[in-house]
């Protein structure tokens, strides 16, 4: 998960199954802290960041039913500074 050019993060699920958000928009989260988490068939898959960052914008719902690859949420990450 790199961020593009503005310094905005597209977090997406790698793989299939049941999303809980941890997470709410403008919410400021921490680089480890969790935002998401899928639940598929085999597997469970948490969702973080590496830099500090803000939640811009969250397009799924705890309890949706998405594919690998889906978008969950964008956040924006910030300078932290000297």
């Amino acid at each position: 998960m790199l961020p593009d050019a503005l310094g905005r993060v597209r977090i997406r699920a790698n793989i299939a199954g049941e999303v809980e958000v941890r997470a709410e928009c403008d919410q400021l989260v921490y680089s480890g802290q969790i935002l998401a988490v899928v639940e598929g068939e085999r597997e469970i898959e948490s969702l973080s960041v590496r830099r500090p960052s803000r939640v811009e914008s969250i397009a799924v719902q705890t309890g949706d039913e998405v594919d690998a690859g889906a978008l969950l949420m964008i956040v924006q990450e910030i300078d932290e500074g000297p």
